[in-house]
């Protein structure tokens, strides 16, 4: 539903929170037209993420991130150690 009143979106940067909004007034409407099949989706949603091991996986990420960043912080450094060595060989 638009504002007459709204000013006019700017395309590029903002249309993700274009989207987000349409996505929002979407849902509400349904909710509004079918509150059972609403409640429905919302009891499936909750099962499948209680079922699924979301947690697990989001968390086993984060634990391999923070692995593997001590390894590229110090490859990163040796990087710029060579580097700067090298500009201080040249004349």
């Amino acid at each position: 539903m638009e504002d007459p009143n709204e000013a006019p979106r700017q395309s590029g940067c903002c249309d993700w929170q274009k989207t987000v909004e349409d996505l929002g007034e979407r849902a509400q409407q349904m909710i509004r037209e079918e509150p059972a099949k609403a409640v429905g989706l919302a009891v499936l949603t909750g099962l499948l993420l209680t079922v699924f091991p979301v947690g697990r996986v989001l968390g086993a990420l984060v634990r391999l991130v923070f692995a593997l960043a001590r390894p590229l912080l110090l490859a990163l450094g040796a990087i710029k150690l060579y580097e700067e060595f090298e500009k201080k060989q040249k004349p």
